[in-house]
């Protein structure tokens, strides 16, 4: 099955033979490594879509009770994510480098480190839930459903982490059809499993709201049989699988940055729903309007995130060439495109944004604060777009921990404080956290233009002990 992909073992001596100074990356490369991406990112949103839309068919509180779950699924599956962001940075390296030896031999760690850390937790998820903590996180009427779909959401996580981490390896050496076949195959069988299994169609047992989860969790083992398969064919199974201490702990310190970094996005934006909770006149609209327009730029963000995962890469493989000027050429070349192509996006929803908050809510206030809010953060995407891809890149040169410090630094010092005080000291109110985060995301671009263009991400090794940062 994978042989019908492009093999990176015979382009990456072509890499290597470019030199120095040869170093633009082709629109064409570039093109060829992120629409895959897309596409996989796609495939994973119109499954969550799906998991809602089936849910709201039973009741208000299983849709509820799914919505937690798919959360709490996403917040422990940063782990793996975590660890996907060193792999690509250290098996792109190898890649560039033509070290296909040492590749394996990471990537095998990778997935040895995704089912120590995911099992457990996914094990214990399923054969034992702490019913009095999701007493404290959801409304008694959401309780019951939820303790329902928990098992099965918690048993999902550990092929999700295998499928997460063998996607980074397929990402780091280039081949980014291999990652839209494994979100295929999963949602290919997510889709029909989810309604099969809920609503006992096509002969299958009719399961209620638990189909639901039960789908997530088959589709999740799919996709990572499927991934795990094509790794150990194209070489994954050719070495030992002891744990080599000094490998692992630089995948981790590589890793960690980026799993704190996720996980204080997510949080941050929970206490962004505080905040507007705290407006005496407006708290419900603001909290809609907010939700309304995350949804909006969900689907902005997925062509800046491709190219995000294909900087790191292109970066991550270049310096494995010693090819420095290359890396930084990829790096900035991606981040023009990013600019760009969000501004395109951004501008009709900019121009027609009261009629697109129309579209999505009949009330008159949420509909005003959705247009006011899509207004003021459409102008801020083609920062986003150049800082994502940038962080990217220094992701893949191993500078994780500089992009962690920028991320969270305009999110935690700019952001969440500027828009307390905008939102809850002056009559700006909800509008106050819309200029927050504009603001936030414009410091956000430009700390990470000067991150990146100051180069030292270029000293960073990776290998045998080097200081990463």
């Amino acid at each position: 099955m994978a042989d019908s992909f492009p093999s990176p073992d015979a382009a990456c001596l072509g890499l290597r033979q470019r030199g120095p100074e040869t170093a633009q990356t082709s629109w064409t490369e570039m093109w060829r490594l992120s629409w895959p991406l897309v596409g996989s990112m796609l495939l994973q949103f119109s499954v969550g879509l799906t998991d809602v839309y089936v849910a709201g068919r039973f009741s208000p509180q299983v849709q509820g009770a799914v919505g937690f779950a798919s959360q709490l699924l996403f917040f422990f599956t940063v782990i793996a994510n975590a660890l996907g962001v060193g792999l690509v940075a250290v098996i792109a390296r190898r890649q560039g480098a033509c070290e296909i030896a040492a590749l394996w031999q990471a990537a095998r760690h990778g997935v040895l480190l995704a089912l120590l850390l995911t099992a457990p937790v996914s094990l214990l998820g399923f054969v034992w839930l702490p019913r009095s903590l999701l007493r404290l996180a959801l409304p008694p009427s959401e309780l019951a459903p939820a303790m329902a779909l928990m098992p099965w959401y918690a048993l999902s996580l550990l092929p999700e982490g295998v499928l997460v981490v063998a996607s980074a390896v397929f990402r780091a050496r280039g081949q980014t059809l291999l990652v839209l076949l494994a979100s295929a195959v999963a949602a290919g069988l997510n889709l029909p499993a989810v309604f099969g299994l809920a609503f006992g169609l096509w002969g299958l047992p009719a399961l209620g709201p638990s189909g639901i989860a039960i789908a997530t969790a088959l589709s999740s083992l799919a996709g990572g049989a499927v991934s795990l398969a094509i790794l150990f064919r194209q070489g994954l199974g050719r070495g030992g699988w002891g744990l080599e201490a000094a490998l692992a702990r630089r995948l981790l310190q590589l890793g960690w940055p980026a799993g704190l970094l996720q996980a204080g996005w997510q949080l941050g934006s929970l206490v962004l729903y505080a905040i507007l909770g705290q407006l005496p006149l407006e708290a419900v609209a603001a909290t809609a309007a907010l939700t309304n327009g995350l949804r909006i730029e969900a689907i902005l963000y997925l062509p800046a995130y491709a190219l995000n995962m294909v900087s790191a890469v292109l970066v991550g493989q270049a310096l494995g060439a010693n090819n420095e000027k290359r890396a930084e050429q990829s790096g900035w070349r991606l981040a023009g495109a990013g600019g760009l192509i969000l501004t395109l996006l951004a501008l009709p929803i900019f121009v027609w944004s009261r009629e697109l908050a129309g579209l999505i809510t009949p009330d008159p206030k949420v509909r005003e604060l959705t247009h006011l809010y899509l207004r003021f953060n459409m102008v801020s995407q083609p920062f986003m777009a150049v800082g994502v891809c940038l962080g990217g890149g220094l992701e893949g040169a191993g500078d994780t921990r500089g992009t962690m410090q920028v991320v969270l630094g305009a999110l935690w010092a700019v952001r969440l404080p500027l828009a307390a005080a905008l939102a809850l000291l002056t009559p700006l109110r909800a509008t106050g956290v819309w200029l927050a985060m504009v603001v936030s995301m414009v410091l956000q671009c430009l700390l990470m233009m000067q991150r990146f263009r100051r180069g030292r991400w270029k000293e960073i090794r990776i290998f045998g002990g080097e200081k990463l940062s």
